[in-house]
C-alpha cells in the first residue's frame, strides 16, 4: 500500500487549555503511541490530514510522520496508521487524532474491503445478488496491506453462495476468520421465494391471497351498522 507523508509538530504542553489554544490557531491536537514506546503529544494541520484521508482507505492508510519541534530526534521517523479521529458532530471539522506507530517488519491484522466483480449468472435470470459481509480481516506486513480483495461472482447461479474458503489465497496476506462465513450469494426473486414457501407448507395451512371484493365489504359494513 502506498505511504503518505504528514508534517506534525511535537508539543510538550498538554491538557484542555493547550488543546483549545491549538484549535484557535487553526490546528488540531493529536497523540502518537505504539507498542513499547512512549506516548507523544502532537499538533497538525487538519486540512493536510483531510487530503490524505480523502485519497485512500482511512483505517489502512500508512502515514509517514515528518516530526518537527524540540525533542524530535528522540522520537525519530515513524510510520503510523490512524486509529481514531474525533469530528465535530455538526461542523464536521476534525478535532483530535490518534496515531498508532507500526513496525514495517511485523505483521498486523486489519479489515479490508471486499469488492465483488463480474455479473452473476443467477442475476441474469432474475436472481438477487446479496453481499452479507463487506469487509474481511487479514494478517500481513504493513507494506502488503491490500486496498481491497476482489471476489468474482460470475459463476453464481440462483441458490449458490461464496464463502471465505472460496477466496483465492495470496502470498502477501493471510485471511483471518473463525468461521467460514458467506461473502456473497444469489437468492431467488421475492415472488419465487414466496411461491416456494407456500408450496412447501402443508395443504391445510396454505394462505392464498384472494382479490379484494369492495362491494361485499361495503355490504358487510352496512349490515354491521344495522
Amino acid at each position: 500500500m502506498e505511504q503518505r507523508e504528514l508534517e506534525v509538530d511535537l508539543r510538550m504542553d498538554k491538557g484542555k487549555g493547550a488543546a483549545s489554544r491549538i484549535r484557535r490557531e487553526g490546528r488540531i491536537p493529536a497523540v502518537l503511541y505504539g507498542r513499547g514506546m512512549e506516548t507523544h503529544s502532537l499538533s497538525l494541520n487538519p486540512e493536510e490530514l483531510k487530503k490524505i484521508l480523502t485519497s485512500g482507505a482511512r483505517e489502512n492508510t500508512l502515514i509517514g510522520l515528518r516530526i518537527k519541534g524540540e525533542g524530535r530526534e528522540k522520537v525519530g521517523h515513524k510510520v503510523v496508521m490512524l486509529k481514531d479521529l474525533q469530528v465535530h458532530p455538526t461542523k464536521r471539522k476534525y478535532l483530535h487524532a490518534d496515531f498508532y506507530a507500526v513496525a514495517m517488519d511485523v505483521k498486523i491484522e486489519v479489515e479490508v474491503p471486499i469488492h465483488l466483480t463480474g455479473k452473476a449468472e443467477g442475476v441474469k435470470t432474475g436472481g438477487i445478488l446479496e453481499q452479507p459481509r463487506r469487509e474481511i480481516r487479514v494478517r500481513c506486513l504493513p507494506s502488503d496491506i491490500p486496498e481491497f480483495i476482489e471476489v468474482d461472482v460470475s459463476g453464481l447461479t440462483i441458490g449458490d453462495s461464496l464463502h471465505v474458503k472460496d477466496i483465492p489465497s495470496s502470498s502477501k496476506f493471510e485471511i483471518v476468520a473463525e468461521t467460514n462465513f458467506t461473502v456473497a450469494s444469489v437468492t431467488p426473486p421475492i415472488s419465487e421465494a414466496k411461491y416456494e414457501e407456500i408450496v412447501a407448507a402443508p395443504e391445510g395451512e396454505r394462505e392464498i391471497a384472494q382479490p379484494e371484493r369492495i362491494g361485499e365489504k361495503k355490504e358487510e359494513a352496512e349490515e354491521g351498522k344495522a
